[in-house]
């Protein structure tokens, strides 16, 4: 991959146009070795090793960024200096870092490279030293794909949600948040809301989930128990076989959220058109959280910041919850109180 790494960056030095292994001028997924791969721990293992070497003091890391924008012109990197900081952070491992880089697009191929080439350009790399920088960045790159750390969850870390009830304080479920009993959800700017198995007015079969429109994405929320903890593992290869069942395709990658299924799916009866749909998952103490997402977002690295927010902010509390036959456990509708139809309004 180093091979490549160097004929994307001799791309980058002529001036030509840089497009990620799927052709889009985004950052490739990071749970298999690619030149992307190499290039971005390339540049990480420069900067770790440059601010190592500075006197002790605080903001290291972001001296040594800063220090590739000599000039307003002397970068080529799609950004601003301080986007370049946060994209830095998110690639050393700063998870809520690379989620904020992520949903504002810088981790292109064409930024990672910028950046890697200024880092080139700052330490005046000969060839031999730029071979010796891309053979170390795939080395250490295939023994972290060895280890399984990326295959970790990146949720429920101690650091992002989705919670249980029993991890936050009071005072930081009450506000800005739908209360639907074992659910409390995040409340974003344009998001509408509909109860799913039941009527507006709570009409009909037991509700089976929520579904919350923002921006152009559909994402259904339902919510399991799973008192042996462990559903959303075992979940996926179940899922798998039911989307390809029906004549869909599947791909189990490691996302902002995790592991996750992307898949595209018929679009109806006849075959001849298929919808992307991303299916997102959380385990927690006692529970399982999916999330089913359709439109802007379903097919991408990249998930909406309101779909993002949301997903990670809700609340889980499964105190008093029954749960159905089939393990689901319903949400309250209507709303109790605090939901405010005018922020929030219904959708069909």
């Amino acid at each position: 991959m180093q091979d490549e790494a160097r004929a994307i960056l001799r791309q980058f030095e002529q001036g030509e146009p840089i497009v990620s292994e799927d052709g889009r001028r985004t950052a490739a997924a990071w749970d298999h070795a690619s030149p992307t791969a190499v290039i971005a721990h390339a540049y990480g293992l420069w900067v770790h090793e440059k601010a190592a070497a500075r006197p002790d003091g605080g903001g290291r890391l972001e001296e040594v960024v800063r220090g590739l924008f000599p000039d307003a012109g002397g970068n080529r990197f799609a950004g601003t200096a301080d986007d370049a900081v946060l994209l830095t952070r998110g690639l050393l491992g700063d998870f809520e870092a690379g989620a904020e880089a992520d949903a504002k697009g810088l981790g292109t191929l064409y930024n990672l490279a910028a950046l890697l080439h200024a880092a080139i350009l700052r330490s005046q790399l000969s060839e031999s030293d730029l071979k010796e920088l891309l053979a170390r960045a795939e080395a250490e790159y295939a023994g972290t794909l060895a280890s399984g750390e990326l295959a970790r969850a990146q949720v429920r870390d101690g650091h992002v949600g989705p919670w249980d009830v029993t991890e936050v304080e009071n005072s930081a479920v009450e506000g800005g948040q739908i209360d639907l009993g074992a659910l409390r959800v995040p409340v974003v700017p344009g998001v509408e809301i509909r109860p799913e198995g039941i009527d507006a007015q709570g009409q009909g079969d037991d509700a089976y989930g929520i579904t919350l429109r923002v921006g152009g994405s559909h994402l259904q929320l339902q919510l399991f128990s799973a008192p042996e903890g462990g559903l959303w593992d075992w979940s996926l290869g179940e899922l798998a076989a039911r989307i390809e069942a029906r004549g869909g395709e599947v791909r189990e990658i490691t996302g902002q959220l995790g592991t996750e299924i992307r898949s595209t799916m018929p679009a109806g009866d006849s075959g001849s058109a298929s919808v992307a749909v991303r299916f997102v998952g959380c385990d927690g103490p006692g529970w399982m959280l999916r999330g089913v997402l359709t439109g802007p977002g379903a097919d991408s690295d990249t998930l909406q910041e309101q779909v993002r927010r949301i997903f990670l902010g809700t609340v889980v509390d499964t105190r008093d919850a029954r749960p159905l036959p089939n393990g689901l456990i319903a949400p309250r509708w209507p709303p109790l109180g605090g939901w405010n139809e005018t922020d929030t309004p219904l959708f069909d």
